[in-house]
């Protein structure tokens, strides 16, 4: 006895035959044809309600002789060993006016070493190792680093964010946060069955220009540091590398303060508003408040409250109006390239940190985030350089 598909039926309703006539035809009841019909009308219902949009092209043709020529001196820049040439230079400045013992190696050489620990994702002991074969390729060191002296010296670094580019003229960025883990396969474990403490994670925020794809500005908190809190912080400190004109982020963004700082900038705001409320009823309280706003203003009483919550509820307005007009006039869609910083930032260097404490994880992921920004630079570089020469 042959099996009914919906195939079947959907031929067998076009010749003219009714649920009845399929059921008696294949033996079946008319349940099972509805089954059938069920789904055709489900199928029919998404079309209508996702219709097929114009396909476009995110995966251009890429010129692979820049990224191949990126990747390269990502190795040279990385095993560079000019950058010690002002080894003594650095040692006497570090070592003015200090009390105790002298400094022997140089704040660099201590970030190159932590550098490899990062990339390589390998242990203290194993650093000391390599460093004890390095020190003879480096003519300014005199000794090898031991295990103990790197940790230590990395609780007294203070490492800033580095962003290799000149400053702009003008410059667009997206934002988003991203949790670190805090603790590596297996310690899971014995946290949880032995000392029955989940360990925490930590989270990066970052705003990324998203013309040179470099961290413009990062923030490292707790897992209890919330996403809308950073948002000023991280647009004020990318706004040192030139003046923004749009920024983009996500609903995690979405408060009436952050409308509003961005609104007093002059800044075209791109966070994408929660759906708090049906279109309908969002304007008749945008009518109301309104309304409060030109009574407050009239007694000359501070209304400024009253306007952050309106500058939000106009955005959700339009939002809710024409989302993918919002999309376009806002120019939302280059919010995926912060999303793109995370995915190469874990890919390079893992999902977890090596650093226990709050401050050492702090230095360590700035430092991450650094040699991100440098080798999205020599991508831009290599690009200019063969430029130069005539590829394309």
């Amino acid at each position: 006895m042959a099996v009914l598909t919906t195939d079947n039926v959907i031929e067998l309703l076009k010749a003219g035959k009714n649920v009845q006539e399929i059921a008696k035809e294949y033996k079946i009841t008319r349940q099972a044809v509805y089954y059938h019909l069920d789904k055709l009308n489900k199928k029919k219902k998404a079309t209508e309600s996702y219709p097929d949009k114009p396909k476009i092209d995110y995966n251009p043709t890429y010129n692979w002789r820049i990224y191949n020529d990126g990747l390269v001196k990502r190795g040279e820049i990385i095993f560079d060993f000019e950058q010690f040439k002002n080894w003594e230079k650095e040692l006497k400045l570090m070592n003015k006016n200090k009390a105790g013992a002298p400094y022997i190696y140089p704040n660099s050489y201590i970030i190159f070493l932590l550098k490899i620990k990062s990339i390589f994702q390998i242990d203290y002991r194993t650093l000391q190792g390599i460093s004890n074969r390095l020190v003879v390729l480096i003519p300014y060191a005199k000794a090898s680093a031991d295990y103990t002296t790197v940790q230590k010296r990395f609780k007294e670094l203070e490492v800033k964010l580095e962003v290799y580019r000149e400053r702009e003229e003008n410059q667009e960025i997206a934002g988003d946060s991203s949790g670190l883990k805090t603790s590596r396969r297996g310690e899971y474990r014995m946290n949880k069955y032995r000392a029955g403490v989940r360990k925490k994670y930590v989270k990066l925020h970052i705003a990324v220009n998203t013309k040179s794809n470099q961290v413009a500005s990062c923030i490292i908190t707790d897992e209890t540091g919330r996403d809308n809190k950073q948002m000023v912080a991280l647009v004020e400190e990318a706004s040192k590398y030139g003046k923004i004109i749009g920024a983009a982020f996500d609903k995690g963004y979405d408060s009436k303060e952050n409308y509003w700082f961005l609104k007093q900038q002059g800044i075209k705001d791109a966070i994408k508003p929660r759906k708090t409320m049906e279109l309908s009823k969002l304007k008749e309280e945008i009518e109301k408040i309104k309304l409060k706003i030109n009574r407050w203003d009239a007694k000359n009483k501070s209304s400024i409250k009253l306007k952050k919550q309106l500058s939000r509820m106009e955005e959700l307005e339009y939002y809710l109006k024409d989302p993918e007009g919002w999309k376009k006039e806002k120019n939302y869609g280059q919010r995926w390239k912060s999303e793109v910083r995370f995915s190469v930032l874990k890919r390079l260097f893992g999902e977890a940190v090596f650093s226990k404490a709050m401050k050492t994880i702090q230095n360590e992921v700035m430092m991450k985030v650094n040699m991100m920004n440098k080798f999205a630079s020599i991508t831009i570089k290599a690009k200019k350089d063969l430029n130069c020469i005539g590829f394309t």
